[in-house]
């Protein structure tokens, strides 16, 4: 199944967040990085831990496009979660790609602080626009992304029916 587009529209530069305890900083492409990478992908975006090889496939599968920022964040020294901002700077469009989180620190808003940091990095990139990709059952994930600015992408019948399933539980579950 196809997955949900969100979408974001510029607006106004939203406030940083407090990150508390919390370090969010950016990724170094060291290997050391690319390991604390593969360790928090592999927790709902991949089957299993994958190796340097998936990686670059990931990463560096988007043409000319690069990478405008590319976070880490680390709780007490843990790598924690991860997402990359790449931005087409021609289109003024950017794309929030391999949102991750592992599983013993979800739950405390680092997903939309995360995403804030994202949402400053597009309007500091000079985009007016992006967009990432998401599936029905990240609800949590949806949530932090409806509150950072991305609305639903409804793009046919099918993803109106699925949109109105998802907001549906989400208001069930209260954002």
């Amino acid at each position: 199944m196809e997955q949900l587009k969100m979408i974001w529209k510029k607006g106004d530069m939203p406030d940083k967040p407090d990150w508390g305890g919390l370090v969010c900083r950016t990724f170094d492409g060291s290997d050391k990085d690319i390991d604390a990478w593969l360790d928090i992908v592999q927790y709902g975006l991949t089957e299993k831990r994958e190796d340097k090889a998936f990686y670059r496939e990931c990463m560096y599968s988007h043409g000319e496009l690069e990478f405008d920022k590319f976070f880490i964040v680390e709780c007490d020294g843990v790598p924690a979660a991860t997402l990359a901002v790449i931005c087409d700077h021609e289109k003024k469009q950017g794309y929030i790609h391999m949102v991750a989180c592992k599983p013993e620190f979800r739950g405390r808003g680092i997903g939309t602080r995360l995403n804030t940091e994202a949402v400053r990095a597009l309007i500091s990139s000079g985009m007016e626009t992006a967009y990432l990709t998401t599936d029905d059952f990240r609800i949590p994930a949806i949530k932090s992304y409806l509150r950072a600015g991305f609305t639903p992408d409804i793009i046919d019948k099918e993803h109106e029916d699925r949109w109105k399933k998802v907001l549906d539980t989400i208001k069930e579950k209260r954002l």
